[in-house]
């Protein structure tokens, strides 16, 4: 469908003249946008021989033809694309009021799972789907190589198949892991995988971006009695070792600060148990993580640390440093 309708856009543009070669890096560059595998030359050929055939109909401009180029002879024509079969019509009426439903038993909804309702609304009502990017941007790393691997994955999670990853981290050799997937968690642009090492306890997180294939293990699968709806509660990221506590952090907030960590909390469960004219001060709990000290760097001065004290230990050293490096003694290297 993506690559019908990429086709049909060229194929009534008037601006320019597309040889196949051009239509294949259209359909590509749209492609890759959507995380969706190139496809050869071939398959744009077979594309056009379709076209012209039922339900489609498209009819080709000769005299271009005869120029290896390709254009609707009538630019007005359309593709039908989201028009549907009954039966169709009748499972994506069905899909949409499982959605619809689930809606209506949640208090809020992500953004991302309102826009698929919204677009699958519209397709079965028979509209024409708009161009959605015109109106709303998600945040997407097109450079991100993991993308590849969540389809099967998620397929593995799910029909409870162990597998067998050739996994490198930064800077180390890459290794074979015998793994019992269990759960896939989008963080900051970037995919993790959440899974037991066969012999080893408790879960270790994978970077998709890391993995350079993956196999199938014929073996017992090993389930987790790990609730992976609760599990990031009391965590920012995916960091988490297996003897991680729980900590309680009390920081002290710029009140011009203040009205963004209200509005997006470090926790569901964080408390003001004082504020002043120049500052408020917030408690909650929470495992500490790198990703938790980024956090709070981020904020500059604006933010302090109260509690722990190793905490504020570490974000102590870590702004001491860089003010090491700013300092007017280290100068930097221009060349």
């Amino acid at each position: 469908m993506l690559r019908y309708t990429v086709l049909d856009r060229c194929l009534r543009d008037l601006s320019r003249c597309y040889r196949t070669s051009d239509l294949l890096k259209a359909v590509n560059d749209e492609l890759r946008k959507h995380d969706f595998k190139p496809v050869a030359l071939r398959t744009i050929q077979l594309d056009l021989q379709t076209l012209q055939c039922e339900p489609h109909n498209a009819e080709y401009d000769f005299e271009m033809l005869a120029s290896h180029c390709y254009r609707y002879a009538d630019t007005s024509f359309h593709l039908p694309l989201t028009s549907l079969l009954p039966a169709e019509r009748d499972a994506l009426e069905r899909t949409i009021s499982v959605l619809q439903t689930y809606a209506e038993q949640t208090d809020e909804q992500s953004p991302q799972y309102q826009w698929l309702l919204i677009m699958l609304q519209t397709i079965s009502g028979g509209d024409e789907l708009p161009q959605v990017e015109q109106y709303v941007s998600f945040e997407h790393n097109k450079v991100f190589a993991g993308n590849a691997h969540f389809s099967k994955l998620l397929e593995c999670i799910l029909n409870h198949r162990p597998i067998v990853v050739r996994y490198q981290p930064y800077g180390r050799e890459v290794s074979e892991l015998k793994l019992h997937p269990y759960h896939l968690k989008q963080y900051n642009s970037r995919w993790f995988l959440f899974a037991k090492e066969q012999g080893q306890r408790g879960i270790i997180n994978l970077a998709l971006d890391r993995i350079h294939s993956i196999r199938l293990w014929k073996h017992d699968f090993e389930p987790t009695d790990i609730d992976f709806t609760t599990y990031f509660d009391n965590m920012i990221g995916v960091s988490r070792s297996n003897d991680m506590p729980i900590q309680q952090i009390m920081l002290r907030i710029a009140n011009s600060r203040y009205p963004y960590v209200e509005t997006k909390p470090f926790s569901e469960r964080q408390r003001i148990v004082r504020h002043d004219d120049k500052y408020h001060t917030i408690t909650f709990s929470m495992h500490i993580n790198d990703e938790l000290v980024a956090e709070l760097l981020s904020f500059g001065a604006d933010i302090e640390v109260i509690q722990p004290l190793h905490l504020r230990d570490k974000i102590h050293d870590i702004l001491k440093q860089a003010v090491d490096q700013y300092s007017p003694a280290q100068k930097p290297c221009t060349q």
